[in-house]
């Protein structure tokens, strides 16, 4: 078993960058961009500000990568699906529930999806597109293989991913302002429903 102190320094540097960025998305998404400080996040993450500036350039540096950790998870969950789940439908249904539970889990994602002006500088706007960006990808492409695949009868692709679009924002941003009183499934369902589900 490998512990602590027998780790090999690469994988030792990395924990550590893990264990940093992940304090970081928490301050960002507790007290903003502008309120977090590199001294604040060295308490909060349990290592010395020189250990900060070892893994990363800057505070922007930090939020950057935070976004591109927290995406990543979300990715490596969905690539899973895919490579696992051979049903088109099952594989859309279960990707719009990662997404959804992750977004749900994660208040740091949530408000770097709605431009939160607390969390994203304005100098990091584009950014945040990518990363919203990103995730809608990961559900429109399990929308277009259950399309594709004909396990969903559905004649304007392109609309439809314009109602996947729509709700998915609208969902986001009444979790985060906690109004949100219909569930993941639900909307799962729902969107399922909003086109003819057949097997061939």
């Amino acid at each position: 078993m490998t512990g602590p102190d027998t780790m090999p320094q690469p994988e030792r540097d990395e924990k550590k960058r893990i264990q940093i960025l992940d304090s970081a998305a928490d301050l960002f998404s507790r007290r903003g961009f502008d309120k977090t400080s590199i001294r604040g996040l060295a308490s909060e993450a349990r290592v010395s500000t020189s250990t900060i500036y070892a893994h990363f350039a800057d505070k922007d540096d930090l939020l950057l990568q935070s976004i591109d950790r927290r995406l990543s998870v979300v990715e490596q969950k969905v690539t899973r699906i895919a490579e696992h789940d051979p049903d088109p439908l099952q594989q859309l249904k279960t990707i719009l529930s990662v997404i959804h539970n992750s977004l749900k889990d994660d208040p740091f994602l949530r408000k770097i999806l709605i431009f939160d002006s607390q969390v994203v500088d304005h100098r990091l706007h584009q950014r945040a597109d990518l990363a919203r960006n990103r995730i809608k990808a990961l559900a429109l492409q399990g929308l277009r293989n259950a399309v594709t695949s004909g396990v969903l009868d559905c004649d304007d692709v392109d609309a439809l991913e314009t109602v996947l679009r729509v709700s998915f924002q609208g969902w986001v941003l009444s979790v985060e302002n906690g109004t949100d009183e219909i569930s993941e499934e639900r909307l799962t369902k729902m969107l399922i429903h909003l086109v003819e589900g057949r097997r061939k």
